[in-house]
């Protein structure tokens, strides 16, 4: 069982947000305001999504420690409570603002069909009555278990965010929870870490049949590839090496 899970990891791995040109262009510095923009308006349908995802998987965990250490998750995310924070949600939107995001035209959009083919998948591994573990495997392990967020110079997305595009401390707060934070050396989030322990743990408990294996191994496969997919459609939409590399402007009361 313990290969079975080493396996999934190593197919995130493999797969890595810093295998996408998208990230890479993010994180070496060479983000467009638009890029940056683009980024936040693409992201937002899936990441609103999240909470229920999980309570979806949660809903058909029948042991009781490994349910409420998803319920903790979505607590968490939901109300900030436990890392002194806010809504991880609206956290996202205040980096929205910062770079140029309405905050109120985040939900008014028509997801791309890259975004609603990944916001898809998730509803079905999650909320269907497809077995909940191919949604630990797809969603909550693929999300949680994201290695390091880290360009080849050192840069995290904190650190990028901070100190090249010279964002306010109101349109970083995102970026301390999610895969990378720079308070340590491999630039994960502790949350996130208890997160993707909770992922794996379920995984072993409730994935014994080489069929449900199976499913979980086809399902993250088809996660990967709508991700990447959905990262090439933002770099697509919104990146034009000739427009200004995006610095921010205003100041903190702005955001």
């Amino acid at each position: 069982m313990t290969d079975f899970v080493d396996g999934l990891d190593r197919m995130i791995r493999e797969r890595r947000k810093m295998t996408s040109p998208l990230y890479q262009t993010i994180l070496t510095g060479k983000a467009t305001e638009r890029l940056l923009a683009e980024f936040v308006r693409h992201r937002w349908p899936i990441k609103s999504m999240w909470t229920r995802n999980i309570l979806g998987i949660a809903s058909r965990v029948e042991d009781y420690r490994l349910r409420s250490l998803l319920v903790e998750n979505v607590y968490e995310e939901e109300t900030g409570a436990l890392s002194n924070s806010k809504r991880h949600l609206e956290t996202f939107a205040d980096f929205g603002v910062s770079v140029g995001v309405a905050r109120e035209t985040l939900s008014t959009e028509d997801p791309r069909p890259e975004t609603r083919a990944v916001i898809e998948h998730n509803v079905s591994v999650c909320n269907s009555g497809r077995h909940f573990t191919e949604g630990v495997a797809s969603v909550l392990l693929l999300m949680e278990g994201q290695p390091p967020i880290v360009s080849d110079g050192g840069n995290s997305m904190l650190s990028v965010m901070r100190d090249v595009y010279g964002l306010p401390a109101s349109g970083l707060e995102f970026f301390v929870h999610h895969a990378s934070a720079d308070h340590d050396a491999d630039a994960v989030s502790d949350l996130e870490d208890e997160h993707a322990d909770a992922a794996r743990e379920l995984l072993r408990h409730y994935c014994t049949t080489p069929e449900l294996r199976e499913g979980a191994r086809t399902a993250l496969a088809r996660a990967l590839e709508l991700r990447h997919r959905h990262f090439d459609m933002i770099l697509a939409a919104g990146y034009d090496p000739s427009e200004p590399v995006f610095r921010y402007q205003g100041s903190d009361d702005d955001a």
